[in-house]
């Protein structure tokens, strides 16, 4: 026997499951809204990486314990029609962010970050010209700012330059900032990891050392440049110990040619016979500020030096260097691996 529904009946289960999904759908935009996949009180990367879709996306976020309720945001794209749109790149979130909004900043790119590395060694000039590269400022404004006395004092900067400049300060790291960040933001920021990454080395009062924690800073650069291999550096930064306590002069390339206008690369006698602040062939103590911007380990070596009584040191032409107690010895050296390496190569 057919059972006939009456009309009446029928309308209403069609407007009750109206009605239902309605408010299904009212509860789900509210919470896209108003809920939250992401509570950070401090800055929080997220990376989408290359070929990635929105489902992977939330996934790897949700087992790193990063995303909440990756399903609902999975759920939303697919409702969006999203789910395929995120674009990557690497993303700052700070605070309580909804599914709306974490899906609006993937979906249109907008809050993208430009990432940009600073290696350990450059000088203020070279600094400012691979920010300038990635659109972050002006080399001209790097300039300027880097020299400006009241742009500097509200760097609130731990040690006081002999003049006005950031050599030095400009802490080596790999950043991660918004497009079109000025030649100021880059600076402050730069300038705020130093005193929070280096600063507390620089201060140690357990540095055996005479040096000042900007002497000290000085002379990390030095040591930052004159070698690359890390194991070398406390001996390197001995050496110029073992000098400095008894008046000796540096006699540090890097420093000279820190010191020269227009430098093609080739340092000759007349470069280190040629009077400059820099010219630790000519001047018996450190150079009057940093010559580039040193990492962690010159840091470290600059103020704890190797026990050793060093006098010398020099080139072996594979990175390393040979060091010596006396000159006798160093001159041997100085045949060995500058004036002659051919034949010892032979040998």
């Amino acid at each position: 026997m057919m059972t006939v529904f009456h009309s009446k009946t029928g309308a209403t289960l069609v407007a009750i499951s109206l009605l239902g999904l309605t408010l299904f759908m009212g509860a789900l935009y509210s919470y896209a809204l108003l809920g939250r996949c992401l509570d950070t009180p401090v800055d929080l990367m997220v990376t989408v990486r290359q070929g990635e879709s929105l489902n992977m996306v939330t996934r790897r976020l949700g087992e790193e314990k990063v995303l909440h309720r990756p399903d609902f945001v999975r759920l939303l794209g697919l409702l969006r029609g999203d789910s395929s749109r995120v674009k990557a790149g690497e993303y700052l979130f700070r605070g309580r962010v909804s599914p709306m909004e974490f899906l609006d900043v993937l979906v249109t790119g907008r809050g993208r970050l430009v990432s940009i590395t600073i290696p350990e060694g450059l000088n203020l000039i070279e600094v400012a010209r691979r920010l300038a590269s990635q659109g972050l400022g002006r080399e001209e404004e790097y300039a300027r700012l880097s020299a400006d006395p009241e742009f500097i004092a509200g760097l609130d900067l731990p040690f006081r330059p002999p003049f006005p400049t950031l050599e030095g300060f400009l802490y080596p790291e790999t950043y991660h900032v918004q497009p079109g960040t000025s030649a100021a933001g880059m600076l402050t920021t730069l300038v705020r990891e130093f005193k929070l990454r280096a600063v507390p080395l620089l201060q140690n009062k357990a540095n055996p050392n005479r040096l000042t924690p900007y002497e000290a800073l000085v002379m990390a650069s030095i040591i930052e440049k004159e070698t690359g291999a890390g194991k070398e550096r406390p001996l390197i930064s001995a050496v110029f110990h073992n000098r400095l306590k008894i008046k000796m002069r540096l006699r540090s390339d890097p420093t000279v040619i820190y010191g020269l206008e227009n430098f093609d690369g080739n340092i000759t006698r007349r470069h280190l016979l040629t009077y400059t602040p820099y010219n630790t062939y000519q001047i018996p103590a450190l150079p009057p500020t940093p010559i580039a911007n040193p990492g962690l380990d010159s840091i470290r070596a600059s103020v704890a030096p190797a026990a050793v009584d060093y006098l010398f040191f020099v080139s072996k032409g594979d990175g390393t260097h040979f060091f010596s107690k006396d000159y006798a010895t160093h001159q041997r050296a100085v045949e060995e691996y500058q004036i002659h390496p051919n034949r010892r190569k032979k040998s």
